[in-house]
């Protein structure tokens, strides 16, 4: 590759990176046009507790962000991005790490949860943005916050039957303030992430 090719190859890398940070840090801080300007208008997203457009899922993350309580928090970190581009198509995935403060039935507790996403972008006038994103969940885990001040009798009342294993706490935390688990939700290692995956090289292939 000629050094032009080289340096475009990577201004659309850091674009697409860019578009891939600010559409979490967006997420957790509620700035939601930032968040809406990272996706295309036709886009569609697949979340644990969410599936379908990138219209309906601001007005839902609007909800459930007005749902929370005082003291409670949340943030997505974003790790070990891997971009790759064809044409003015790309594929990128990259880890993605939710830390969570939730008091339920007056109890604080941490929530950890642990996937890759998957997004297919396109460049449109210029611009990078995603039309398809997945999240691929691998594990969860639940701590509290106090452990000395949890009544036994609150583990006791926690019923995660009826949720993925994997992410159990996760989708039981959600269903609490009413979040069921997504139809479509994917987790590692299942045949609806081969799909995915296997979607993902077609977008790629179809730009050549």
């Amino acid at each position: 590759m000629e050094a032009e090719g080289r340096i475009q190859e990577s201004v659309d890398k850091n674009e697409i990176k860019d578009v891939l940070s600010v559409v979490n840090y967006a997420r957790d801080a509620g700035l939601w046009e930032a968040w809406r300007d990272c996706y295309h208008e036709d886009a569609t997203l697949t979340t644990s507790w969410f599936s379908g457009t990138r219209d309906e899922f601001v007005e839902a993350a609007k909800k459930m962000k007005i749902a929370r309580h005082p003291g409670e928090s949340q943030k997505h970190t974003v790790t070990n991005p891997w971009v790759r581009l064809a044409g003015a198509r790309a594929a990128a995935e990259h880890d993605l790490i939710l830390y969570q403060r939730r008091i339920i039935d007056g109890v604080e507790l941490d929530f950890t949860t642990w996937s890759r996403v998957l997004a297919l972008l396109e460049k449109r006038d210029g611009a990078w943005r995603i039309w398809k994103r997945t999240n691929i969940y691998e594990k969860d885990r639940m701590d509290p916050y106090k452990p000395d001040e949890v009544p036994a009798s609150f583990y006791a009342s926690v019923d995660l039957s009826g949720y993925p294993a994997a992410i159990r706490y996760h989708c039981w935390r959600n269903a609490k303030i009413g979040h069921p688990p997504a139809r479509g939700i994917v987790l590692q290692h299942s045949a609806e992430e081969a799909a995915v995956r296997k979607e993902a090289e077609a977008w790629l292939a179809e730009s050549n």
